[in-house]
């Protein structure tokens, strides 16, 4: 599925179609291999080319199928109220808006992700951009809705509340500074969030994301924001199914909905949040992130493990004896019907897909005692806003488990 796994797919543009040009806490700067630059410099030049893929692949292309209608169609297309130009029009103005933000990220990842100067004036830096990296981009753009506007607030409200009450249950007796000693982790961090509202709290809290997408996009918002409402975004374009009215399909929404770098900064003086990037199994399995949470915080991720052994048995190892696993989430499996994708993944189980019963089992084997089970709110993952013919809603598991101590030898 194209851009986030719980996201509704859309009828994205193929590949043919678009046209694009010819350890733990390791630091966002440390590009250290040449697969991994490769992967930065697709993911910054899919941001680099937005303004451009956008306008050729929504609506030049529209513009020239519309010229090839018969006349008649083109005269009913063109009156009121429809005005077919005048929408197409509209949406270009609302991919300047997008492509504001998009080159926002591009300017400011080069520095974060340690890229030389001299790389992007190389002619050929943005040729191993991939229709697969463009459409992620647009997701991601999306994503801004969700986490970071006012309008996506009863989204977040629905999946993020039950994590914040549980750690206020837990924790919220204790004193400011015993507070911002509690270490929460949060894999799959996304656009950063979650992770924000923990340490606005006043908990530590530890983001882990495997996009260099969405990495670029929440080190954008969270560090270089200069104020509240700072863009537009115009989250509903890409698709034009299923829309009741164009209204609904241009509307915009000013992100961030609140100013992250101004309320971080006493956190940061405090070292109480981080970013790290890389696979969450992988950035996790050292010496030095045994034991070093107590709490990690699992939303619409743990179906996006090929193997759901590596995702329980690396929580439980990053946990503190007695420490707490909440999550909240479907069970989507993202790797589910995709044999080709598998075929890359070095590990064991590969493909297997479990129920809610039978994860719990699991970790129930792994070394988790379930403290507490209950259905989730239904929540939506976006869809196409409000105005939307099509939604799609999950009815969510919410559990806490806690680590069960080690016996004392």
């Amino acid at each position: 599925m194209a851009g986030h796994p719980h996201e509704v797919s859309e009828e994205s543009e193929s590949e043919e179609k678009l046209h694009i040009p010819t350890d733990l806490q390791k630091p966002l700067s440390d590009v250290s291999s040449s697969t991994e630059l490769e992967t930065v410099l697709s993911t910054l030049g899919a941001y680099h080319l937005y303004r451009q893929t956008a306008h050729s692949n929504l609506t030049h292309r529209r513009r020239h199928q519309f010229h090839a209608l018969p006349r008649y169609q083109q005269s009913v297309l063109s009156a009121e109220p429809i005005n077919y130009l005048a929408t197409l029009g509209r949406l270009d103005e609302a991919i300047e808006h997008n492509a504001e933000l998009a080159e926002a990220i591009f300017r400011h990842s080069i520095e974060a992700f340690g890229i030389e100067p001299e790389i992007l004036s190389r002619k050929d830096w943005l040729m191993n951009v991939t229709a697969e990296d463009v459409d992620k981009v647009r997701s991601t753009l999306k994503q801004f809705y969700r986490d970071w506007s006012a309008e996506g607030a009863s989204e977040r409200e629905v999946c993020y509340a039950p994590v914040m009450a549980a750690l206020s249950q837990r924790f919220g007796h204790l004193s400011p500074a015993e507070k911002g000693r509690i270490s929460v982790l949060v894999p799959g961090a996304g656009l950063g969030r979650l992770a924000y509202d923990i340490v606005v709290a006043g908990y530590a809290a530890q983001g882990n994301e495997n996009s260099f997408h969405q990495l670029m996009a929440s080190n954008y918002v969270l560090n270089c924001t200069s104020a509240a409402r700072q863009h537009t975004v115009h989250p509903f374009i890409n698709s034009f199914s299923n829309h009741r009215s164009r209204t609904n399909q241009l509307r915009g929404v000013a992100v961030p909905d609140v100013h992250p770098p101004a309320l971080l900064a006493r956190a940061a003086e405090e070292d109480r949040f981080s970013m790290t990037a890389g696979d969450f199994v992988s950035a996790y399995n050292n010496a030095a992130s045994e034991s070093a949470f107590d709490v990690v915080a699992t939303v619409f991720f743990i179906d996006t493990a090929v193997n759901i052994f590596s995702y329980l048995e690396t929580i439980h190892r990053v946990l503190v004896d007695g420490g707490v696993w909440i999550n909240f989430g479907p069970l989507l499996w993202h790797w589910e019907n995709r044999e080709a994708d598998l075929k890359a993944a070095d590990e064991d189980a590969q493909g297997v897909e479990l129920t809610v019963e039978e994860v719990l089992e699991v970790a129930r084997n792994i070394g988790f005692r379930l403290e507490k089970r209950e259905k989730g709110s239904c929540g939506e993952y976006i869809g196409n806003g409000e105005g939307a013919m099509l939604k799609w809603v999950y009815e969510c598991e919410f559990w806490i488990a806690v680590k069960i101590p080690r016996a004392k030898e």
